[in-house]
């Protein structure tokens, strides 16, 4: 992994067998990120996503290994949680996507973090079961 800080922006390159959120966790930590929102596209070999039933309160997780081509990726980073969703596309042009719970660099994969000045800390909303921006 290697990344630049140009100020209120951080440009992050991963390389193959990285692991997408532990990355990201590091780069965070290292340059005391406290707000910030990102977007990425690359290559994963295994992803795993989840979806949320709003109503039981409860996520569904399911890993997915093969050859991925990222497609989007987006979500915001904070000092207390990385919140990332992912859409990847298959060999036959299939997609699959949800909430990002994991990601493995196949090939390479670029994100780019733009910095703001509200932190992004999250609480409890008793009436969606979700953590949420305390702001």
């Amino acid at each position: 992994m290697d990344y630049v800080n140009e100020g209120d922006t951080v440009v992050v390159r991963l390389d193959p067998g990285e692991q997408v959120l532990d990355s990201l966790a590091t780069v965070r930590d290292e340059l005391d990120i406290e707000h910030g929102f990102l977007t990425g596209i690359g290559a994963v070999d295994s992803v795993t996503l989840g979806h949320y039933d709003v109503d039981d309160q409860e996520y569904f997780e399911e890993e997915f290994t093969g050859q991925f081509e990222v497609t989007s990726f987006l979500g915001n980073i904070g000092p207390d949680k990385i919140h990332t969703h992912i859409q990847v596309g298959t060999r036959d042009f299939e997609t699959l996507g949800g909430h990002c719970s994991g990601a493995r660099v196949s090939g390479t994969f670029e994100v780019v973090i733009h910095l703001g000045e509200t932190p992004l800390t999250h609480h409890l909303d008793e009436r969606t079961g979700l953590d949420v921006f305390d702001i």
